[in-house]
């Protein structure tokens, strides 16, 4: 059956201004890509989603991956099967790693002490990680292990990797690239506060990455040649609804929170490309780095908002599989309107030509859903 893809995966590309977005024709190519792959718990099966079905097209290659919790995790597992397999690799390896979050979700201090939902909220509220877990017991550890080549991540130089923490001393954020990388590197990129102790690393102690940058973005624009972003967001920056419960309230926060680092790089971008565009500081290489680069977005945070908050904390195997198949439709509809063709089992309607330009930025287009 065919679907129309909606205005937030639409493949337009955008020169970063003031406004965020100036449309650009465009193009029935795949260029090589960034992925700037935002966290958001179990909400990052979606991200898997969307991986899983970009990997599918052979035209499909990225040079640089950042990421941040969930989508720190995604990063270095696909960047590791990538390296050992290619696309093939890359697809196994993310599909071991949910399947295996899935077989490990009962397995928290909450859930293994048969608490209800309702008992287990209660107790995240009242107790912190270091009374709950204080062995700090932590299965992704193990999972990471097990999938993830961090020698082989720390030593290769032809995928660059940027994986954020949160400083828990100074309140700032960090990146963590290739050679730095290793299991404890993700866990803290993945530690909310709430639920694990900070994670140590040379003698400072980190919490997770979204607090501060949620995904780096400003970091691949200036290391990375490449200057195609594709950010897969799942975290809203809008609110759908008034919130007016304890959960719903105690989420939105959080929403803003996570969601306030991409809003803040991305105005920062915004205003060097402006700048980098005037007569003085255009003859700078630089400045017209800055000025060239185009974001590309799949969003699939309003979808995901309507959501019940505990999935992002408390996944099952039939939810991380309804999440994949949502992220693999919002890639197709990407893809099929980034080629200006149909992509498999999906055809553009009448009338929704490749080409027609979208009306909105990349910060307006986000608050849409993507299926």
């Amino acid at each position: 059956m065919s679907a129309r893809p909606s205005a937030a995966t639409r493949s337009a590309t955008f020169f970063l201004d003031a406004r965020f977005g100036q449309l650009l024709a465009w193009r029935r190519t795949l260029p090589v890509f960034n992925l700037a792959l935002q966290g958001g718990g179990a909400h990052g099966a979606f991200t898997w989603g969307v991986l899983d079905r970009l990997l599918e097209e052979k035209r499909f290659r990225f040079q640089g991956l950042s990421g941040a919790s969930a989508g720190a995790i995604n990063a270095v597992v696909l960047a590791s099967g990538w390296l050992a397999g290619g696309p093939a690799g890359a697809r196994e390896g993310l599909a071991r790693l949910w399947r295996e979050v899935a077989a490990v979700s009962r397995l928290s201090p909450l859930r293994a002490a048969g608490l209800t939902q309702m008992a287990a909220d209660l107790a995240a509220q009242v107790l912190s990680p270091y009374q709950l877990n204080p062995f700090d017991v932590n299965p992704l550890r193990s999972i990471l292990e097990r999938l993830v080549d961090f020698d082989r991540l720390r030593q290769d130089r032809s995928l660059s990797l940027f994986i954020s923490a949160t400083n828990l001393r100074t309140g700032q954020g960090r990146i963590f690239r290739n050679p730095e990388l290793s299991s404890n590197v993700v866990l803290a990129s993945a530690c909310l506060p709430q639920l694990h102790q900070a994670v140590e690393i040379g003698g400072e102690a980190y919490w997770d990455g979204g607090l501060t940058s949620n995904p780096p973005v400003l970091p691949m624009v200036e290391h990375c040649k490449i200057r195609n972003i594709l950010l897969i967001q799942i975290n809203p920056l809008a609110a759908v609804a008034l919130p007016t419960s304890a959960r719903q309230i105690r989420n939105r926060l959080a929403e803003i929170v996570f969601g306030r680092p991409l809003v803040s790089e991305l105005e920062t971008l915004a205003r060097s490309a402006r700048l980098a565009r005037s007569p003085l500081a255009w003859p700078r290489r630089a400045n017209r780095r800055v000025a060239r680069h185009r974001l590309h977005l799949i969003d699939g945070s309003a979808e995901l908002a309507q959501l019940d908050p505990n999935t992002r904390i408390d996944p099952d195997w039939p939810l991380l599989v309804r999440l994949r198949d949502r992220g693999r439709a919002a890639a197709e509809a990407w893809l099929c309107d980034r080629l200006g063709r149909p992509i498999g089992a999906t055809a553009a309607e009448p009338g929704d030509q490749a080409g027609s330009p979208a009306s909105t930025s990349p910060i307006a287009s986000s608050r849409r859903s993507s299926a």
